[in-house]
């Protein structure tokens, strides 16, 4: 097996890019009823309507504004596992929060959305929404000649719908509203017990709590299972604490949908750390770990990786991704980068 070349970056450049700032666009001439109207007269829009009328959000909608309002299509609902029946149970004061993280106090047409990834916008939750648009490149596969855009990691089905008091952008899925950080979305998520173990015994586990940036590629339970390491195993007495720092990326926030291009062709970006390297492959959506002695690896032989002096273990695939926080975003993976005989103590 051949890997790509690997181009080391002192940021990782997608995280970075930007190459067009917001700004103003002129209204044209589009449909001048109120949001509300638009949406009680779109049937793909009904379970969202429904919604705005339960919550009493349908005045504000009715009002001067201007809004823009990011709408999950009822498609988008079902998706998202929810149906007509289960949005009807929801308690009142709950749906009205989260109908109200997708709903911005200011207009913003695609045309104004920053060239850029994790620009964010506030909402009428008080909480901000982040809006990504990619740079096209020679491995984006997405139709070009359509606007793409992205709102914390989800796609936009449908741009610009204008309304006399703002627009509507049509959403893939129902936005998820953030957890408080990093700390909490784990620790509420029972499959990543063994992980959240794991922290707490290598002394990682606090910062993650606090105000900060970080991307944590977080490992299930049974991908330590699958290798023979038990929760109770994960501790210093066992494994270097090399075993538990890769998952964490420090400095950066990044949804698996801005992962559409590599800055250079065949390219994997790299996150350099005083211990390991980070790389990213934007080309199938991969999180590796390499040591900091690494090389143009060619003809490398299959597992175990352990025994190969210039890889940890396979890059792994994000799965069960995009969980916004205060502090930053949590992906699931597929496998284990660092495998824990590369890690273990006396081996």
């Amino acid at each position: 097996m051949k890997l790509n070349k690997l181009y080391i970056l002192p940021l990782l450049l997608l995280i970075s890019a930007c190459v067009k700032e917001p700004v103003d666009v002129p209204q044209e001439n589009g449909d001048d009823r109120p949001l509300l109207t638009i949406l009680k007269n779109n049937y793909n829009f009904s379970m969202f309507y429904n919604a705005v009328q339960r919550t009493g959000l349908d005045k504000t909608l009715e009002g001067k504004g201007p809004f823009t309002v990011l709408v999950p299509d009822n498609t988008a609902f079902t998706t998202s596992g929810i149906t007509a029946d289960s949005l009807a149970a929801m308690d009142t004061a709950s749906l009205a929060k989260l109908l109200r993280y997708h709903i911005i106090p200011e207009q913003i047409r695609y045309a104004a959305v920053p060239q850029a990834i994790d620009f964010p916008y506030e909402t009428l939750a008080g909480l901000p929404v982040y809006t990504g648009v990619p740079i096209p490149g020679p491995r984006q596969f997405q139709n070009l000649t359509i606007n793409i855009l992205h709102i914390n990691g989800v796609s936009v089905s449908k741009t610009d719908i204008l309304a006399g008091n703002g627009v509507i952008h049509a959403l893939s899925r129902v936005l998820r509203l953030p957890a408080a950080s990093v700390q909490d979305a784990l620790d509420k998520d029972p499959q990543y017990s063994y992980f959240v173990h794991a922290l707490k015994e290598f002394g990682l586990w606090d910062q993650l709590g606090k105000p900060g940036v970080f991307t944590v590629m977080a490992p299930a339970n049974q991908l330590f299972d699958q290798y023979g390491v038990t929760e109770a195993g994960l501790d210093p007495a066992h494994y270097r604490k090399m075993m538990v720092t890769p998952y964490i990326v420090n400095g950066h926030r990044f949804f698996s949908t801005d992962l559409l291009d590599a800055p250079l062709d065949n390219a994997q970006p790299g996150i350099l750390t005083p211990e390991f390297l980070q790389t990213i492959n934007c080309y199938n959506q991969t999180f590796g770990v390499w040591p900091l002695y690494y090389k143009q690896i060619t003809d490398l032989v299959g597992p175990p990786y352990w025994g190969d002096p210039y890889i940890y273990g396979p890059a792994a695939s994000l799965v069960n991704s995009d969980h916004l926080t205060g502090n930053g975003i949590v992906h699931g993976l597929s496998d284990l980068p660092m495998r824990p005989d590369s890690a273990r103590i006396n081996p």
